[in-house]
Formats: structure tokens, sequence, C-alpha cells
């Protein structure tokens, strides 16, 4: 009986060894797969001779660790610049004038490269941003006289300069920071800067908009 019980004990001993030595040999499980899809929300001022704001809303693509590729479109409140205050001013000295407000509102959309740089930490992630896209620039300017705002199109009629909305090509440079956090989710602070090219065959000594946006935003990761 006794030679039995050891029999069985050595047995159920070496089948416990064999399951176990089984369990250790197999492979771990494998890693999720890193999340492609990235959409973010951006805001911000813009820097310039006109200071207001915008809003913008962007789409990535994760090609590996090093580039994304993005989609952007978004709205600019105004990128007035100095040119467009100088015409203004000589059209109301014409009118006997003063200039009331002078504007550009741009909507553009883009496209472009993000270059993921090696992050000195896991919480840091730097990068620089490359894109090319299309710019709708819609001017406005008004005139006042003793306050009140005036028809100037009663006495000259506004150029391009001045007045109307075109089309124009952006070309998008920048960088910034990403912070993930709880998973998903991530911080992005960055700076923005992007250059209207001007259209001389549609404007009269049109001029390059250079604009500049600090940016602040919040995406997630699918």
């Amino acid at each position: 009986m006794k030679r039995c019980a050891c029999v069985t004990f050595v047995l159920l001993v070496g089948t416990l060894c064999v399951g176990a030595s089984r369990a250790y040999a197999q492979d771990p499980p494998p890693a999720a797969p890193e999340p492609r899809l990235s959409i973010q929300l951006d805001g911000g001022p813009t820097l310039g001779h006109k200071s207001a704001a915008f809003l913008s809303g962007e789409l990535g693509w994760r090609l590996n660790s090093k580039l994304d590729v993005f989609v952007e479109g978004g709205h600019m409140t105004n990128v007035g610049t100095s040119l467009l205050e100088t015409n203004a001013t000589t059209i109301a000295n014409f009118l006997s004038a003063s200039v009331g407000s002078t504007g550009i509102s741009v909507n553009h959309a883009d496209a472009g490269i993000k270059f993921n740089i090696t992050p000195p930490n896991p919480m840091i992630h730097p990068y620089v941003i490359v894109g090319a896209g299309i710019a709708k620039a819609t001017t406005e300017v008004t005139f006042t006289v003793n306050g009140t705002v005036i028809d100037p199109t009663d006495r000259v009629s506004l150029g391009g300069d001045l007045s109307g909305t075109n089309t124009k090509t952006i070309l998008i440079f920048g960088g910034g920071i990403t912070f993930p956090f709880a998973k998903s989710y991530f911080a992005d602070f960055g700076y923005r800067f992007g250059g209207i090219l001007s259209r001389v065959s549609d404007i009269e000594n049109d001029i390059t908009i250079k604009t500049q946006r600090i940016m602040f935003g919040a995406g997630v990761r699918f």
C-alpha cells in the first residue's frame, strides 16, 4: 500500500511539474496595437499687426513612431496687415473720413507631415510640422464720419486690397509638445506660422500675410 502511495505521489508531482513547465514555456500575450488615429481641437491667440484669435480641428494618422500625417481646418478671426491700414487711410483721407475698422478673416484647410522627435521622457513628446493648403481670406474695412459708418462706394470703388474674398495658398510650419494623460488622451501646446501667399494677379501690390498662432489643444487617440 505504501509503495502504491509513493508511486502515485511521484506521478502526481511529475504531472504538475510538466504542466508548470508548459505554462512557463508559453509566449506572453501580444501587446495591444498602438493607436494610430487622433482627433484634436485647438484654439488660442493669433499674433501680428492685428492680434485676435483662432479655432481649428485636426485629424492625424500615425505612419510609424517617427511620422504622422495630418489634415487641419480652422478659422482665424483677424490677420490684418499694416499695408491694409495704410491703404485704408489713403481712402479715408480722400473721403475726408476716418478708418473705422480693418480686418482680414481667414478660413483655411491644410495637410502635412508631423515629425515626432524622440522624447526626453515618456510624458513629453516634442514634434515639428510642415504643411500646405488653401486659405480663403476675406478683407473688410469700414469708414466713419463723426462716428457714423458710411458707405464709401458712393464716391469710390474699393479694390481687392480693401474688400472682397480671395482664395490663396497657405504654407504651414511649426512645432510643439504633447503630453499624454488618462491612457488615450493628450494635451498639445505649440506654435504655428502660416504664410498666406500673395496673389498679385488678382490684387495689385498684394503681399504675403504672415500669421502666427499660439496653440492650446486637446485630443484623443483611437
